[in-house]
């Protein structure tokens, strides 16, 4: 199985995170010792690994809203990489750089970051942009029906979602720290749902802390990504020959 990418385990955390609000569920997790410090502390490790790689802090997972927010990338992604992939191709990196379509509560995500980009996409070097490139690439993106009306339909749903940007340009991380942090939420969230499986049957639930599909099919086993089962081979005892020398029966 391939591992998770940043993108889904932020995701996963986040609808883990969410879904532990309410109160059977926390009711659940209070009898193993889950209580507010460790929410915070979720939260905190889920901020500290946006800071740097992506440009969004969660909110809210309203399902209408977040539908209305896939509806949006699902139009308007694929008209601006097809747009800039050839014509602009600095602007496409700065805008797509780990950064693709997705589903469910990672819209939150990419939607927020790619909106980000944008906005950020016209600004001189000096202030993060790509100068005149970058407002090139905005013009066409508007000539093509990404206008500033149609931004803000994803900001305001952002808005409602509760999403955050980030008021200053995230600070550089080296790759050492980046995994150091991406490998601490991962623990966190590991231990937390691993014990909210156990404790909970109720599908409902399940499904609001995302280990469940909306169809109520079990999403792929995040933990097999990173913790390997070992392989138990069956003990097989030998089957006597029959006397007579004739074949040896099936069991």
């Amino acid at each position: 199985m391939s591992r998770l990418t940043l993108g889904q385990k932020a995701a996963r955390v986040t609808a883990f995170l969410v879904g532990v609000r309410k109160r059977r569920v926390a009711a659940a997790l209070a009898r193993c010792g889950f209580g507010r410090e460790d929410l915070i502390e979720g939260w905190g490790r889920l901020t500290s690994l946006t800071d740097g790689r992506l440009d969004v802090v969660y909110g809210d997972g309203d399902p209408k809203l977040v539908d209305a927010l896939d509806a949006w990338e699902n139009e308007w992604f694929p008209v601006a990489n097809a747009s800039l992939r050839a014509r602009f191709p600095a602007a496409h990196k700065f805008l797509f750089n780990n950064l693709t379509q997705t589903e469910g509560l990672e819209v939150i995500t990419s939607v927020g970051t790619f909106v980000a980009r944008l906005g950020k996409l016209s600004l001189p070097e000096s202030e993060g942009g790509l100068g005149r490139e970058g407002a090139a690439a905005r013009k066409l993106l508007s000539k093509r029906g990404m206008t500033e009306a149609v931004v803000n339909e994803a900001r305001d749903v952002l808005t409602q979602l509760g999403q955050l940007e980030s008021a200053d340009e995230p600070a550089e991380l080296d790759e050492q720290e980046d995994a150091a942090r991406e490998q601490a939420l991962w623990d966190w969230y590991l231990e937390w749902s691993e014990i909210a499986r156990t404790k909970i049957k109720d599908r409902r639930l399940l499904r609001s802390l995302g280990f469940l599909k909306p169809d109520g099919s079990p999403v792929d086993d995040e933990i097999e990504d990173d913790v390997v089962t070992p392989v138990v081979t069956p003990v097989v005892k030998p089957v006597p020959p029959v006397e007579g020398g004739g074949p040896t029966p099936i069991a």
